[in-house]
């Protein structure tokens, strides 16, 4: 099975990559930072291939690197993604426009690129939204829009190419510990108010988000298609226990 990871630099990108290849998964993994690639090469031996976002052409060469490289392509994740944390009052067009380019763009840019070699025999689509596109969250308008985007895009373009065994799905992580999110968890206090936010009391982990992912991309799951499932700790559907008043 071969997988094309882009946006695979990232934190949860890197776990995600750990467990492909440790289940003999064939991966290339794509991105556009040339020292952060070659890291990855290293330490778990699988070819890279440099894109840029600016530049839409680079993401159908990485499709046709990967099927050069292992003679087909299986299943396609796009980790690319930002972060921006403001009210509209104070986002900028050009940020607002950032932020929909790298999150809601790029998917565009991976599902255009991967349709072709994936018509033949099927594949695995995986994109990533968020609990911010899921409920409403203050400062999230930027981000919530673009991962909201996200979302629709996965279930339309499920309904799209499911008659060619295409499946599209879609991620939807609640807050993890990253290096995007690096900030706000190495804070006490915007960490304590993270986790007062979540049911389960706790932020995500990497490896919560990315085995789902893997889950996802797994041929015996390939009846689950046109999904965005949440990734939360219960922080999309569950209402927190107010502290004070927890009792068993």
């Amino acid at each position: 099975m071969s997988i094309l990871v882009f946006g695979a630099t990232s934190t949860i990108a890197k776990s995600l990559i750990k467990n492909l290849v440790g289940c003999g998964r064939n991966v290339v993994a794509a991105g556009r930072d040339r020292n952060k690639l070659e890291q990855l090469a290293a330490e778990f031996g699988i070819p890279t291939y440099i894109i840029d976002l600016s530049q839409p052409e680079t993401f159908q060469s990485a499709v046709s690197f990967t099927v050069e490289e292992y003679g087909k392509l299986d299943g396609v994740v796009n980790l690319i993604g930002s972060l921006y944390l403001n009210n509209c009052g104070q986002t900028s067009f050009e940020d607002w426009q950032n932020v929909i380019n790298v999150n809601l763009n790029s998917c565009f840019h991976v599902l255009k690129a991967s349709l072709k070699p994936m018509q033949k025999s099927g594949g695995a689509i995986v994109f990533v939204s968020s609990v911010a596109a899921e409920i409403g969250m203050s400062n999230h308008e930027a981000i919530a829009a673009a991962k909201a985007g996200v979302a629709g895009l996965a279930r339309s373009a499920a309904a799209s190419y499911s008659n060619r065994n295409i499946r599209v799905n879609c991620v939807a992580p609640g807050f993890t510990v990253t290096e995007m999110t690096r900030q706000i968890w190495e804070n006490d206090q915007s960490r304590q108010i993270s986790e007062l936010m979540n049911p389960l009391g706790t932020l995500g982990e990497p490896q919560y988000i990315s085995s789902c992912i893997s889950w996802l991309l797994n041929e015996e799951n390939k009846w689950v298609n046109g999904q965005v499932i949440s990734v939360d700790g219960g922080m999309s559907t569950v209402l927190p226990k107010p502290k004070a008043r927890v009792s068993l």
